[in-house]
């Protein structure tokens, strides 16, 4: 069964190269694109179907992603929500991430990383392209009391410091030489010993506890 994606984005040739990405692959379908939050809403109100993630730009016309974000925890609320955008001002970034986004990937982002971005959501953890995840974990990293985790394997301490890199698991699997299934493996071991469930928890708790 296909994940269906929605793309808000009003620059025309951008959205048209990630629906085409999106469609390239056998277990993703794209088949909507909106130019703004009015032309999404007004197919809302003819249509039960919602999309499984919706890729959305902050820079919108009229009424902004950030807005958007709020008004979807009533009009889509299992809906997940990747933001796309060029913006990554802290204040932006940390107000989309608060307001409910499951991952902020740059428009710069690689075909591979926002696939893999999209991937990530759809299994349950986050999507951060690498500055983002740096600028978020420098301010998680000075606040937060130190709690005792589990010790590490020396494989989990290296997949963790890729981690806190910010890079994906394909780029780590490419590093260590292992499968991106393995690399999973090491992830979600890595979360249950940290008492965490995302990657910018695991890194803001590595940072604040040294462990790498």
């Amino acid at each position: 069964m296909s994940t269906t994606i929605w793309v808000l984005e009003d620059h025309e040739n951008f959205a048209t190269q990630i629906m085409r990405l999106i469609n390239a692959e056998a277990d993703l379908e794209c088949p909507h694109h909106f130019r703004s939050a009015d032309e999404m809403y007004e197919r809302l109100k003819f249509t039960k179907e919602h999309p499984d993630l919706l890729l959305l730009d902050l820079g919108l016309p009229r009424k902004g992603g950030l807005e958007v974000l709020t008004d979807l925890k009533t009009l889509m609320p299992d809906t997940k929500v990747l933001i796309l955008s060029s913006f990554d001002e802290r204040e932006k970034v940390y107000r989309a991430i608060c307001n409910g986004a499951s991952g902020y990937l740059l428009k710069t982002s690689d075909p591979d990383e926002l696939l893999g971005g999209i991937r990530d959501i759809i299994e349950g953890e986050s999507a951060l392209s690498s500055p983002i995840a740096k600028m978020i974990l420098e301010g998680f990293s000075r606040h937060g009391p130190v709690e005792k985790t589990d010790p590490l394997t020396s494989r989990e301490q290296d997949v963790l410091r890729f981690l806190v890199q910010g890079l994906i698991k394909k780029e780590i699997a490419n590093q260590l030489k292992i499968s991106q299934h393995t690399v999973d493996m090491h992830v979600r071991s890595i979360y249950r010993k940290l008492h965490v469930n995302s990657q910018t928890e695991a890194v803001s708790k590595a940072l604040r506890q040294g462990i790498v």
